[in-house]
Parts: structure tokens; C-alpha cells; sequence
């Protein structure tokens, strides 16, 4: 991807100076001579500058240098937040927090001076509250299952885990509902037991259900819970991989353009 010009807006040429075609207006007299050769071929190197043109080089580098002044203060007050908090020890999110702090940057300047023409410059504008939108989305991946996974479990019941207290620490097992005195459910782990189960001296022991039917209409349920929550995880990837490809795509078009 190679860099490329864009088309100015009638008000940014007018105050460079150029035409309608973003040509520079100037009237170039008659021709006096035509040669080929480079732009420098004519600058004699070795001849001392005025003092004219060495006081504006002066005059240029004290600008320089007031500007550098002022950008520096401008974006310890833009960026104070995001050098508070990135670490760097961080992987993806220091970098995306970084990301987004510079495109919210740029888009606030864009909106405010962007010179591109008028359709040009709106079109830069989308693509970068889009990008931002995106990297809002990357920066907690856990958010991508959560809304899959949080949209099925407000359809179920709220399962309940076989929590277990051993000398060593703590299980926590399964997934269960009540059903009267007892519940219903399946066991994690290796060879688990399913049904209806009740707690017999303090034991967590299969017995035969009081409304086998119901038990039965349970255990579909959860039976359906879970096929529900793996389509979510699937799903919960499928998004994350497209705004992967949708940010790549979004750097592709635009990086070269945007801060033009």
C-alpha cells in the first residue's frame, strides 16, 4: 500500500494558495531556457547564504522548536491518562489503549481542521469511529463470550455447582436445579452421574426422582443448556476472528490516509 495524495476542499486550497485543481497560482512568465537535469543542480553548495537566508533559517528553527514546546505540554494533557495507566508488562491491551487514544486524538483534530474535501474527510471520519469501535470491542476479549454466553443464561434456570469442601480445599461440580426436596442435574468430570439427587447424611447420593417426567423435562433442558452455550462460544470466536479481519482491513485502507 503506497501512499497517496487526497483532494483538498475548496476553503483548505483557497488559503494555500492553490487553484481549483490544487495547483499552485502562480504566473511563470515566459520561458527562458529548458534543460534536463534535478531539482539542486543549480544550488552552489559551496557559496556562504545571505544573512537574510540565514536568519530565516534561524527564525525557522526558534518556531520549530516553540512548536515542540507546545505539543509536548498539548499532549501531556491528551495522553495523561493513558501514561497513568498502561503498563509494560502488557500485551495487547496497553498496546489497543495506545491505539485508541491516538485515533480520539486524531479524530477530534480531523473533525476540527481535516482540510480533505468535504466527502473525503467524512469518509475518514467513519472509518476511524469505526476502528474505534472495533478496538472498544478487543479491548476485553472476555467481553466477546460474556454477551454470547450471558444472552443464554438468561433464557435457563440459574444452575446451581456441587460445591465440595475437602481437607485439600475446594470442588466445585456440575450444574444442577432444584426439583422439590432434591435436585436435578448432571456431575462433572470423569463418568458423571445425572438425574435427581437428594443429600442423605450429608451426601450428594442419586435417588429415584419423586416426578420422573419433571426430572426428565429437567435434564433436556440442561441437555439443551449446554448445547446453546457451545454454539455461543463458537459464535463468541467467530466474532472476535471478523473484527480481527475488520480491523485489518480498516489499517489497510486508511493508515496511510487518515493522519494526511
Amino acid at each position: 500500500m503506497l501512499l497517496r495524495s487526497q483532494p483538498l476542499s475548496d476553503k483548505a486550497a483557497k488559503r494555500l494558495g492553490l487553484d481549483a485543481s490544487n495547483r499552485l497560482e502562480t504566473d511563470e512568465g515566459d520561458i527562458i531556457s529548458q534543460r534536463i537535469g534535478k531539482m539542486f543542480d543549480d544550488f552552489d553548495f559551496d557559496k556562504k547564504p545571505s544573512l537574510r537566508t540565514r536568519l530565516g533559517w534561524k527564525w525557522r528553527r526558534i518556531k520549530d522548536k516553540y512548536y515542540d514546546i507546545k505539543h509536548t505540554i498539548r499532549n501531556h494533557r491528551k495522553w495523561h491518562k493513558t501514561m497513568r495507566e498502561i503498563r509494560s508488562w502488557e500485551g495487547f491491551s496497553g498496546m489497543l489503549c495506545v491505539m485508541q487514544t491516538h485515533l480520539r486524538d486524531y479524530l477530534d483534530t480531523e473533525e476540527k481542521y481535516g482540510m480533505s474535501e468535504e466527502t473525503f474527510k467524512a469518509g475518514k471520519i467513519a472509518s476511524v469511529k469505526e476502528a474505534l469501535e472495533v478496538l472498544e470491542r478487543m479491548a476485553d476479549p472476555d467481553d466477546y463470550r460474556n454477551k454470547q454466553t450471558d444472552a443464554v443464561d438468561a433464557r435457563y434456570p440459574k444452575y446451581k455447582y456441587l460445591i465440595t469442601k475437602h481437607s485439600t480445599g475446594t470442588t466445585y461440580s456440575g450444574d444442577f436445579v432444584a426439583q422439590g426436596d432434591g435436585w436435578v442435574g448432571r456431575e462433572s468430570g470423569k463418568d458423571p452421574r445425572e438425574g435427581y439427587f437428594e443429600f442423605i447424611d450429608g451426601c450428594f447420593e442419586l435417588v429415584q426422582s419423586p416426578n420422573q417426567n419433571e426430572t426428565g423435562r429437567l435434564l433436556a433442558q440442561l441437555k439443551d443448556y449446554h448445547a446453546e452455550r457451545d454454539t455461543a462460544y463458537h459464535q463468541a470466536e467467530a466474532d472476535s476472528e471478523a473484527d480481527f479481519d475488520k480491523l485489518h482491513l480498516l489499517l489497510k485502507e486508511n493508515l496511510y490516509t487518515w493522519w494526511d
